[in-house]
């Protein structure tokens, strides 16, 4: 259990006046806090923590850390570097593989697909930063799950953030996605996203690659990276893809055949990079294989659903270049008609006009696009038949003219908020 004793050992801070109850787990917002979290209290842009310690005590957090006073806390001077501090602390006293998995795309599918095939603990949802991560670490040791295998997302938006994770972390295996042009305003270059992502594959015992961001990688690391591909590309390890549907694949890999219950190549090559973690771990290849049959992912991920009618694609939790091409790929095997409701790719700097407009131009033959945002101006631009919208709320306008038939696409980054359209979608669906 947490006690306040441990967190001083670990940073500098008062002890409190009271005699408080130790935590079993970590918080760091309030709407998240569990019975019996520690809640860290942290500065913010706009509003301090402290502000929503009387929330979390409501909803059972066990005491309050900040370096603001509190008669329920402890008062450290850096709150945030108390709580990494704590994910260090924690991770030192896990002895079993932590496989950390980046990518500019399919990296939260191939956590979650690793998850299964692993029987590991994982990060939830978007927990992919030093705080975040540095709560799961806590929350691992805390709940006594020292002999499981542990999958942590590493994301990052800027340079040198890799590195404060990888600090943190301190992953025994590494797995790299794919890379691509992403978070470009933060990071600068495909090359710059490249060196961030491979620092990853650098500070791990055992690396893997998929064979595309592998080409992207430095000679001295591609000798010791093991790779994964799609059938016929020479990779280490390889999976034959059988048959597919607009909702499923049938896959083959070391002589085992399954069924995957999500459609696409980029899921498929997710789900062979999870199976050639299996593999190097010593994992039945069996065994894994069959725990992806029954695999769910996170919301948003290119997951199907049928809506009065329609096929809908939701994949609305992010979207880059790359993660959009993939999108469309699966759209374009799709029943016709097809429908593409395309948000601003955000986060790509100065490249971000021409980036749209490329992405237009891979829209052409689709039967309806709808482009969404201000950089939707550039997508019209690489495909004249498109509609251009200036933002979301425009689109939930248009929700209701739009018909509910064939297929439909919805896909846009985070900040876009696309699953408002999924939510509209789905509510005028008994009025169709």
């Amino acid at each position: 259990m947490l006690t306040t004793d441990i967190i001083l050992s670990l940073t500098p801070g008062r002890r409190p006046v009271a005699e408080l109850d130790p935590a079993t787990g970590v918080s760091f917002h309030s709407s998240r806090v569990r019975p019996g979290d520690a809640f860290f209290a942290l500065p913010g842009a706009n509003q301090h923590g402290i502000s929503f310690a009387a929330a979390a005590l409501e909803r059972g957090a066990a005491f309050i850390v900040s370096d603001r006073a509190h008669p329920m806390g402890v008062t450290v001077d850096d709150p945030r570097g108390a709580l990494l501090a704590l994910g260090n602390y924690a991770r030192s006293q896990l002895s079993d593989p932590v496989i950390g998995v980046s990518g500019s795309a399919g990296k939260t599918s191939t956590k979650a697909f690793l998850a299964y095939t692993l029987g590991a603990k994982t990060s939830p949802g978007n927990y992919n930063t030093p705080l975040a991560l540095a709560a799961v670490l806590t929350d691992t040791w805390l709940q006594g799950n020292h002999h499981q295998p542990l999958v942590l997302e590493l994301g990052i938006d800027h340079r040198g953030e890799m590195a404060e994770l990888l600090d943190l972390v301190k992953p025994t295996h590494g797995l790299l996605t794919i890379i691509a042009e992403s978070h470009l305003s933060g990071i600068g270059t495909l090359s710059s996203v490249a060196e961030e992502k491979a620092r990853l594959l650098a500070a791990s015992e055992v690396g893997l690659a998929s064979l595309q961001a592998a080409q992207l990688l430095p000679a001295r690391l591609k000798e010791r990276v093991y790779t994964y591909a799609l059938a016929g590309q020479g990779a280490t390890f390889e999976a034959e893809l059988l048959e597919q549907t607009p909702f499923q694949q049938r896959i083959r890999f070391e002589g085992v055949t399954f069924t995957l219950p999500y459609p696409g190549r980029a899921m498929a090559e997710n789900a062979t990079g999870a199976l050639a973690m299996a593999s190097l771990l010593g994992n039945s290849i069996e065994a894994s294989a069959r725990s992806l049959e029954r695999a769910v992912i996170e919301p948003g991920r290119l997951q199907h659903r049928r809506i009065a009618g329609a096929l809908v694609l939701d994949d609305t939790y992010n979207s880059n270049p790359a993660s959009a091409r993939l999108a469309l790929e699966v759209l374009s095997g799709c029943p016709p008609p097809r429908t593409a409701i395309l948000g601003d790719m955000l986060e790509l700097g100065e490249r971000g006009p021409a980036l749209h407009e490329e992405l237009g131009r891979l829209t052409r033959g689709i039967e309806h696009v709808i482009a969404v945002g201000p950089l939707g101006a550039h997508l019209k631009r690489g495909n004249p038949e498109a509609k251009h919208l200036p933002d979301t709320e425009a689109a939930l306008s248009l929700i209701g003219d739009i018909p509910l038939e064939g297929s439909l696409l919805i896909k846009a980054s985070r900040g876009m908020r696309f699953e408002k359209l999924i939510d509209e979608i789905a509510r005028n669906e008994g009025t169709r």
